[in-house]
């Protein structure tokens, strides 16, 4: 994956600043992360910064400049590793990495690897017996809109989806649930009806603003459909 494309890049740095969205998403994926940990596409360190405190953390992140902050953020953590290349190259850099983690975090990146198949497969080696897939994708194909397009989407997932990749890699779904419903709502009227093409930085942070009482009526009220899927992929 790049983030080459401008919108992806704003995209990232927009969400830098979401503290509460991206708070709620860590909140989510704590409970499976373990103590060894790998997150694909790390970006500028949105969710990076909440998983700190984890025994072992490798950061992989082919874009330089994002690569380049998540080092100096390494600097002062001996336990954060930072792997300036594509998933793909991960274990040919580091062949001590095979069955090593508890966890690889692959949050908002399968929907930019056309081979997304392959990409499971290689988070898969990365594994020890008993480890976790991590995933958080865009959810719900009819929502796919300009702002998928501009940020290089090559899909939107359903649940049968994920089933569908979970079990062509041999695993065990722990969990697969719909995340932001009033975020699908925003989604698909900016991206289908108004055809932008980049998030609008005032509507982001109203929906930031919106995350303590989304979150929370989230946990008491299960949600139909919306705008992500966060799954668990437990390996054999």
């Amino acid at each position: 994956m790049s983030t080459s494309a401008p919108a992806l890049s704003h995209s990232l740095d927009l969400l830098h600043d979401t503290y509460n969205y991206n708070h709620w998403i860590f909140s989510l994926i704590r409970p499976y992360l373990g103590t060894r940990v790998v997150e694909i596409g790390s970006g500028p360190g949105n969710l990076t910064q909440f998983m700190l405190n984890v025994d072992e953390l490798v950061c992989v992140e082919p874009e330089a400049e994002y690569s380049n902050r998540l080092s100096a953020m390494a600097v002062s953590h001996r336990n954060m590793t930072v792997k300036a290349c594509c998933l793909d190259d991960v274990l040919g850099q580091s062949e001590n990495y095979k069955g090593r983690f508890d966890s690889v975090v692959c949050l908002n990146v399968l929907e930019h690897i056309e081979d997304h198949t392959a990409a499971m497969m290689t988070m898969q080696s990365l594994l020890r017996v008993g480890g976790r897939i991590i995933l958080f994708v865009p959810a719900v194909q009819f929502a796919y809109g300009s702002m998928d397009n501009a940020l290089n989407h090559f899909r939107r997932y359903s649940k049968r989806d994920v089933k569908a990749l979970c079990g062509n890699i041999g695993g065990r779904l722990v969990k697969c649930r719909y995340v932001n419903l009033l975020g699908l709502i925003g989604w698909w009227w900016c991206g289908r009806v108004r055809k932008d093409a980049l998030i609008v930085p005032e509507k982001a942070r109203v929906m930031d603003r919106l995350v303590p009482f989304v979150s929370a009526l989230e946990r008491i009220v299960p949600i139909p459909i919306g705008q992500s899927i966060l799954a668990v992929i437990q390996m054999q």
